[in-house]
């Protein structure tokens, strides 16, 4: 009596599973059928915005389980260990081979490329596959990195489909808003006068006016104190925010800025300070502290991160320098409307203020680590300390509002850019990445 055995059930469910996959995320598979010796099928790369095939393949090995754990399964990750032979045979194929390993009972699939894992003398010693479940699951994300498998595998000059993946592009723009009035008062002191007097009478006066010509300019009512005693009494009036921008052209658009700057240092002056010599605001430490952490919800989760954090020499048990993250604000006009552009950067100093001498090496060090994703987080940080939920107990002049992220047609996976890097280049990033934190 013929007879199908569980194995052989299980390995063409196996088979529809991964074809059906495949199917959803615009590619196709074609079984072997009865006669495979290792391969259990071939897909082809396909363009899915157009539909272009140009005859370009991958070979598959499908390692299907029924249900249960995986070999050393956990949250993260399982293995799959190679036969000796089978290895054998997968790296002496003219095209490359990905070994997909598919759950039934969850629908799970995994993919992992071969010829690039096996690239490793460990691995190849091992003959163990390491699985990242997040990184290595099949699905739509994956397809950049089957057409980078056969990108590295084939020769120089080949084209592949284009890897289009939607990605989302989060700008360094915040909206802003400013009261509808500015307040003006006329002075007959200089602004060193000025700035002496509000010192000897209030020790800490506000910071958000300015002053041209001979008139005081504050989004501030400032026919009170503080600056009460410094103005000519009943000259205090209001005038139009945006008509007094636009009433000298660039002379007053200059001063709304410089008021903007102003206002903006008065509304986080407890937080951050400011750096005159190369005007950026920068994370304060209070005395005696080593590091300084703060918790926000960045763009996609909360988490947090070290705004300030010390470095000392070995051996030594003082800090010989600070790292405060820090950032340009620059105030644009864009349709119509106006908005502030944030340009992170940091700050070194020897004691939590004063500027680090080697300052300049550590910045340009510093530069050559950054990725993208760090540049995103350290923009994501500033927009959410920036980004305040209304309080009756402050009264700030500006507020700012994030501008919602564009959604792209295409992209390029992050993964992929560093692709050809050697370890010991991608391990190297991987720890600076973790620095940047």
């Amino acid at each position: 009596m013929k007879k199908i055995s569980e194995p052989q059930r299980i390995g063409q469910q196996g088979v529809h599973l991964l074809g059906a996959r495949l199917l959803s995320v615009g590619l196709s598979f074609h079984p072997n059928g009865p006669l495979d010796a290792g391969i259990d099928g071939f897909l082809e790369l396909r363009d899915p915005q157009t539909g272009e095939v140009r005859a370009q393949w991958i070979t598959a090995q499908l390692k299907t389980q029924k249900e249960g754990r995986l070999t050393e399964e956990t949250d993260e990750s399982f293995s799959y260990l190679a036969r000796q032979a089978d290895l054998d045979y997968w790296m002496n194929s003219n095209v490359p081979v990905v070994l997909f390993v598919a759950r039934l009972n969850d629908e799970q699939i995994y993919w992992k490329a071969l010829h690039t894992w096996f690239a490793d003398a460990d691995h190849r010693r091992t003959r163990k596959v390491v699985f990242d479940k997040s990184k290595d699951a099949l699905d739509e994300a994956a397809l950049p990195g089957l057409a980078a498998t056969v990108t590295s595998f084939s020769a120089p000059g080949r084209i592949v489909p284009s890897t289009r993946i939607a990605e989302t592009l989060n700008t360094n723009l915040l909206k802003v808003s400013f009261p509808a009035k500015t307040h003006v008062a006329e002075t007959t002191s200089s602004y060193s006068e000025v700035r002496e007097a509000l010192v000897e009478r209030y020790g800490s006066p506000p910071v958000d006016w300015i002053l041209h010509g001979k008139n005081i300019y504050s989004f501030r009512d400032i026919s009170v104190p503080p600056f009460r005693d410094v103005i000519e009494e009943g000259s205090e009036r209001t005038v139009d925010t945006l008509q007094w921008c636009e009433s000298d052209g660039e002379v007053t658009r200059r001063l709304f800025v410089q008021l903007l700057h102003r206002a903006l240092g008065e509304m986080v002056h407890d937080t951050l300070a400011f750096w005159r010599d190369r005007r950026y605001l920068f994370w304060k430490i209070g005395k005696g502290k080593e590091t300084r952490a703060w918790s926000y919800r960045s763009f996609e989760n909360k988490t947090q991160r070290k705004v300030v954090k010390s470095y000392r020499r070995e051996g030594e048990t003082k800090p010989s320098y600070f790292r405060h993250d820090a950032f340009h604000a620059n105030f644009v006009r864009i349709a119509g409307e106006w908005y502030m552009a944030i340009e992170p950067t940091y700050h070194f100093t020897s004691d939590g203020y004063n500027e680090f001498r080697y300052s300049a090496d550590r910045m340009s060090g510093i530069k050559r680590l950054e990725t993208n994703q760090s540049v995103r987080g350290h923009i994501g940080m500033w927009t959410a300390f920036l980004v305040r939920q209304p309080d009756l107990l402050r009264k700030d002049q500006l507020s700012f509002a994030t501008i919602p992220a564009l959604g792209l047609p295409f992209g390029v996976a992050d993964d992929l850019w560093r692709e050809n890097e050697d370890d010991e280049e991608k391990t190297r990033m991987e720890k600076a990445q973790l620095e940047l934190l």
